[in-house]
């Protein structure tokens, strides 16, 4: 290979849209001349990542990374930057020549991660085609059987492995793709005590595992018949990470944004018959405990996860764990619950797509779904085992208010007296919950600081500060009742008489101002009075979310009573205020 021109350079990225490919992994919402999210290097919880598409670069605020198109990619797809330049190429029609004289940036030899995608991407093409030929005849009627249509299969880009020893190891090497990397890329595995390798993964429905940008980075096989483990997953590799990807995230990224939410599944066939199902924003974990890092790749494209677990006792186990995973990222997360004993599939297949979309659009909150469903449901004597475990959830909730809900949910659902909560989630390690008895001592020299006040509140303060000339539109709209903050509630009240001093506030408070200034949201602004509009819609949307949850406990409080009357009241309750959510 030769070099690629700098022409050629500036043309890709001149034709690449940032936008577009950063989209692929953060979900971005219009914030002034700019695009915002949560950002991909690091941790957060409020966007500080802004992306520039006119600019053609990115920044983050909070951990000041900063780029364009390729430095982006090369961050997240871990690939050197001629291969970038090269999928980017491919993506957006330009044309890359194999030789080119002057100053040129190296074209260089594949990256081992790029020869790691190139192999799994041969993989899945002679899987692909081995499904559609005699031998694949048995995974054809398997896949049949599970009412998979030959549509739904390309999409998924499902194949078949032959029962070879070495069908692909020999099929990869007349690719051009040597044993060694064909190893690394967990394809196949060398013989023990003599040269030579055979075939990883053998008479098995094979399903390809891709990235979040739609490279294939590995495989689970489903064994049709014989001896072996009914599911073999490609081991750890450099590009396959199975605790940090999400199977079928790529096909349900659309359909995650469209619905607002994600469904998550156990079963990779789960995923794909539901997608066949018009559910097509369903995702699995891979087989395994949904991980944080799983967690936080859903937290940066949906702010809701319903979870679609089996009905069995493993499946109810499941979602428990992942519901403890999904807090810890401040997500909402809500629960559809199947028949004892079903899975997604069976319902399906029993039921049709239009019961199991009633079933979603009716999931409860999880954390009412547990209280009133399952905590409560214990007899005395194993009552503080289930507090015990309902503290080991709630300890993960970061935010107070919502922490501060949901302990009166617990406390209603279980009767017990909310500070009985309160300890019980204090001893599981949550640290910080309000509750009654000595609070714990603390070093003189460093008194702990104060929470901040809600970040979209301390926005509309700053905005505030910001445009004064608001305030009477602020009156209007009674901005004073969503301040949940007292210490904002006394800044409005100051704002009011004209007095209103940001820099006399606490440390941590100032800090919070610095960045809400420093992103643009409030200064960088057109339409001041729009966007204070935005802030105040949003803060009601969250209103009307939790009084949803509320109307929900109320709900069920009232189907366990036998109360009719009062249950059918509920539920046109919460049928009018979602109308106002949606």
């Amino acid at each position: 290979m030769g070099l690629i021109p700098d022409e050629i350079i500036r043309d890709i990225r001149d034709r690449a849209d940032l936008a577009q490919v950063i989209s692929r992994y953060v979900t971005l919402r219009k914030a002034g001349v700019s695009l915002k999210g949560l950002c991909p290097f690091h941790q957060e919880r409020t966007p500080s990542f802004h992306v520039h598409p006119d600019k053609g670069f990115f920044y983050c605020f909070g951990c000041q990374k900063k780029g364009d198109v390729f430095s982006f990619l090369m961050e997240m797809e871990g690939k050197g930057f001629a291969d970038i330049a090269r999928d980017l190429a491919e993506l957006y029609g330009v044309d890359i020549p194999d030789e080119s004289p002057g100053p040129a940036r190296l074209r260089g030899q594949p990256s081992l991660r790029s020869q790691l995608f190139a192999a799994n991407r041969a993989a899945a093409d002679l899987f692909r085609s081995a499904l559609g030929k005699k031998g694949g005849a048995e995974a054809r009627a398997y896949l049949a059987g599970r009412g998979l249509d030959e549509t739904t299969c390309e999409a998924f880009g499902l194949g078949f492995a032959p029962d070879s020893w070495d069908a692909l190891g020999k099929a990869l090497a007349g690719r051009g793709i040597t044993a060694d990397i064909a190893e690394s890329a967990g394809l196949v595995v060398s013989r023990p005590q003599r040269a030579g390798t055979y075939d990883r993964f053998r008479n098995r429905v094979m399903c390809p595992v891709t990235t979040p940008g739609g490279d294939v980075a590995g495989f689970s096989g489903r064994l049709i018949e014989g001896d072996g483990p009914k599911y073999l997953n490609t081991p750890e590799t450099e590009v396959y990470k199975k605790s940090k990807l999400l199977y079928g995230l790529d096909l349900a990224r659309a359909g995650i944004r469209g619905a607002n939410r994600a469904v998550l599944v156990e079963g990779n066939f789960d995923v794909v018959r539901l997608h066949q199902a018009g559910i097509t924003e369903t995702v699995a974990a891979l087989g395994t405990a949904l991980t944080s890092d799983q967690a936080e790749v859903l937290r940066r494209i949906t702010g809701r996860v319903v979870l679609l677990y089996d009905g069995d006792a493993a499946g109810k186990k499941a979602a428990l764990a992942a519901l403890t995973v999904l807090l810890g990222k401040d997500l909402e997360v809500a629960i559809a619950r199947l028949p004892d004993g079903a899975d997604p599939d069976s319902f399906v297949r029993e039921h049709g797509p239009d019961a199991l979309a009633r079933l979603l659009d009716g999931a409860q909150p999880a954390i009412e779904h547990y209280a009133y469903n399952v905590w409560s449901q214990t007899g005395a004597t194993a009552r503080a085992a289930a507090l015990g475990e309902a503290a080991g959830v709630l300890k993960n909730v970061r935010d107070p208010t919502r922490r501060d809900l949901i302990v009166g949910t617990l406390s209603e659902a279980m009767g017990l007296d909310p500070a009985v909560v309160r300890r019980a989630v204090a001893r599981a390690g949550a640290g910080g919950v309000p509750g009654d008895g000595p609070p714990p001592q603390r070093p003189a020299a460093a008194p702990a600081a104060a929470p901040l006040p809600p970040r979209q509140e301390l926005s509309i303060i700053t905005l505030l500060d910001v445009h004064p000339e608001l305030l009477p539109h602020a009156e209007a709209r009674e901005v004073f009742s969503f301040l949940t903050d007292s210490r904002l509630r006394d800044m409005y009240s100051a704002a009011r008489e004209g007095r209103l001093d940001l820099s006399a506030t606490a440390d941590n408070i100032r800090n919070e101002i610095k960045k809400i200034l420093a992103d643009g949201n409030v200064t960088d602004v057109a339409n001041p009075q729009g966007r204070l509009d935005q802030f105040l819609d949003e803060l009601l949307l969250a209103r009307r979310k939790h009084e949803i949850s509320d109307l929900h406990r109320q709900l069920e409080a009232a189907q366990r009573s036998g109360d009719v009357e009062r249950k059918y009241m509920l539920m046109r309750k919460i049928k009018e205020t979602r109308k106002q959510v949606d």
